[in-house]
């Protein structure tokens, strides 16, 4: 691929399309077909190409790469975090259908038939805007979602509409219990988590708040007896569902999905009423990304 790109690239020097003082158009895949997009110059000694195939988008930062799959998902009362994942098995009929995973108290929550994913697609001049999509939650009594038999996780496959750009997570970079056992994933490790805190977005495009941890519970083997951790960084409703990353040689890694936090309950008794306070301990609680690999395949035999 990056052969084919430097050929594009020395291309549209030749014909005119990109000059040392920035770049004219913008290379878009979509459908199979090459499309030359205008948009703005740029600074001189910035030189920009998008590649877009199939609606994903390519970059060079696995940090962006985390954020690029991860979205907000609503209904009119209830805000998660949710992230898309790559099918094991990917489908060429359908190029554009991916696995979401958040908590599954998320979609318990949300009672109608469906709820709102708040996707993004990307403007000629590059900007990004934000665009609410629907997806279906149940038909009639039956919910289209899995729900892991003993924790609080959660798999819906979606089929996302042309024109939103995203970047799913490979399959092989949720971290499987090999990662634990050889002790890449273990206490003490640097933990990214987006997500949207009290249903806050970084901008008005919809992306995440990119926050910053480590896993702070040490073991984390056996997995049967530690289906948990607890990662250090302070956590808010409407966390639940973001994906706890780690980049190993980097890669992004998820390591486990934020399920809630943990909390201190004080309570003071006067004579005419009650006041309870909970103080939050800037620990949230999050389930091992092994867990998940065992909802994706529920979702695979249902």
């Amino acid at each position: 691929m990056i052969w084919i790109l430097m050929g594009l690239v020395g291309l549209m020097r030749r014909i005119g399309l990109m000059g040392p003082r920035g770049l004219g158009s913008v290379i878009r895949f979509r459908q199979g077909s090459l499309q030359l997009v205008p948009v703005r110059i740029l600074p001189m000694g910035l030189v920009l190409v998008g590649l877009l195939v199939g609606g994903q988008v390519c970059s060079a930062d696995p940090l962006e790469d985390l954020l690029e799959a991860t979205f907000r998902i609503a209904d009119r009362e209830h805000s998660g975090t949710c992230f898309l994942i790559s099918p094991k098995t990917p489908d060429p009929a359908h190029p554009r259908r991916v696995i979401l995973a958040t908590a599954a108290h998320v979609l318990e929550q949300m009672v109608e038939h469906q709820c709102e994913l708040v996707l993004r697609t990307q403007a000629l001049d590059l900007t990004f805007v934000r665009k609410p999509t629907m997806i279906p939650l149940r038909e009639g009594d039956r919910r289209l979602w899995v729900r892991h038999p003993t924790i609080d996780l959660a798999t819906l496959v979606v089929d996302l509409p042309e024109g939103v750009v995203f970047k799913p997570i490979p399959f092989d970079q949720v971290a499987d219990e090999n990662r634990l056992n050889d002790r890449t994933v273990r206490v003490g490790r640097e933990t990214w988590v987006p997500c949207y805190p009290a249903k806050l977005e970084a901008n008005d495009a919809g992306w995440a708040v990119l926050r910053k941890g480590s896993i702070a519970s040490h073991p984390l083997i056996p997995l049967k007896s530690t289906p948990t951790m607890m990662v250090d960084y302070p956590a808010f409703g409407g966390d639940s569902g973001a994906p706890v990353a780690m980049i190993v040689n980097d890669r992004v890694f998820v390591v486990g999905i934020v399920l809630g936090m943990h909390r201190q309950t004080d309570r003071a008794v006067l004579p005419f009423e009650e006041i309870t306070i909970h103080t939050p301990l800037g620990l949230a609680i999050a389930a091992q990304a092994p867990l998940l690999l065992n909802t994706i395949e529920l979702l695979t035999q249902k």
